[in-house]
């Protein structure tokens, strides 16, 4: 009987605002920029929308989204920002993979895994998105495409979480 319900127990994936960040102010982020080496950090783009991407040069779903994220931050660049954050990787690794894909956003490494844990990730690749006022607005877990991060950029700023 047990096996029976189990059985007909269907999962459900997270959607975007299943997890207790969203609403809240996003922990800081701060860190040498792997490519250029200039200090980047979250709280200096305020006034603008941030992806946050957790990402990792072992992980495969990120370099399928890496072009996707390319992608949004061309299509986005006048509103928001992608903001790369490497996961249990070396910066080299990191830095190489970013290379690699073209990428033209900041990324900083999180030797510690201080950042991680602040955002509740415990695997790559997911992103958050961050309102101009430093609020999480909403969560992307997995591989995001591009029409994806637009779509909540959209409704973000449809529903004024870019204020206060």
């Amino acid at each position: 009987m047990l096996i029976a319900v189990f059985a007909t127990v269907v999962s459900h994936p997270p959607g975007p605002a299943a997890n207790p960040l969203v609403g809240e102010q996003a922990p800081a982020i701060s860190g040498a920029d792997l490519l250029s080496g200039r200090v980047e950090r979250l709280g200096s783009l305020h006034g603008r929308y941030v992806l946050v991407s957790f990402f990792a040069s072992w992980c495969a779903p990120c370099a399928g989204e890496a072009p996707q994220l390319a992608s949004f931050a061309f299509t986005d660049r006048k509103v928001a920002s992608v903001l790369g954050v490497v996961f249990d990787d070396s910066a080299g690794n990191a830095a190489g993979f970013l290379r690699r894909y073209g990428a033209t956003w900041p990324a900083v490494a999180d030797p510690t895994s201080d950042i991680a844990v602040a955002y509740g990730v415990a695997n790559p690749p997911q992103s958050f998105l961050v309102s101009p006022a430093g609020r999480v607005v909403a969560w992307l877990p997995g591989a995001v495409t591009a029409g994806a991060a637009e779509r909540e950029l959209q409704k973000a700023e449809s529903e004024g979480a870019g204020v206060g």
